[in-house]
């Protein structure tokens, strides 16, 4: 039985509006215990994060890396607001990137908008997605979030790519 197999939302009782104290320190344990204080080996690189301090109100002092992983940016405003969807699965990034090689983790690679490569590790039954960036010699962590319709169209379209190019 894989680590897959038992994922679920980390929270019944979580606010679209934030996370309590309690929620919060939970959270940000996941991201410390499974990112920070026990980084992940990737194809023999050290997954690395954004680590300076946030400035935004419900993350503000954590790693800016925690931010983006339970925050997500407006198309209409441009500023990053508390993601309920994506804060709930903090604790998915860990088994996904370790089950790399379970046929239900979809990964492909694809350039972005600055021209640098990223790695995509989509769990498309769950609708989850964790991404990395490639920053020789150093893999970043980005971001993960709950996929939705519109992006999974999208995503299909990017790993069938990748997939007919390998």
């Amino acid at each position: 039985m894989s680590s897959l197999d038992d994922l679920e939302d980390l929270f019944e009782d979580l606010s679209i509006d934030g996370p309590n104290k309690a929620q919060m320190h939970t959270m940000y344990g996941h991201y410390l215990n499974d990112i920070v204080k026990n980084p992940l080996v990737i194809n023999g690189i050290t997954l690395t994060f954004n680590s300076n301090a946030s400035r935004h109100p419900v993350c503000k002092g954590k790693h800016q890396c925690f931010e983006h992983i339970i925050t997500r940016e407006s198309k209409h405003s441009g500023k990053r607001n508390f993601d309920r969807e994506r804060a709930n699965k903090i604790h998915w990034i860990k088994p996904i990137l370790e089950n790399v090689n379970d046929p239900r983790i979809k990964y492909f690679e694809a350039i972005n908008d600055d021209n640098e490569n990223q790695q995509f590790y989509w769990y498309e039954e769950m609708n989850f997605v964790v991404i990395l960036r490639e920053l020789n010699p150093n893999l970043l962590l980005i971001t993960s979030f709950s996929v939705d319709k519109e992006e999974r169209y999208g995503f299909k379209k990017q790993y069938e790519a990748y997939r007919a190019k390998a």
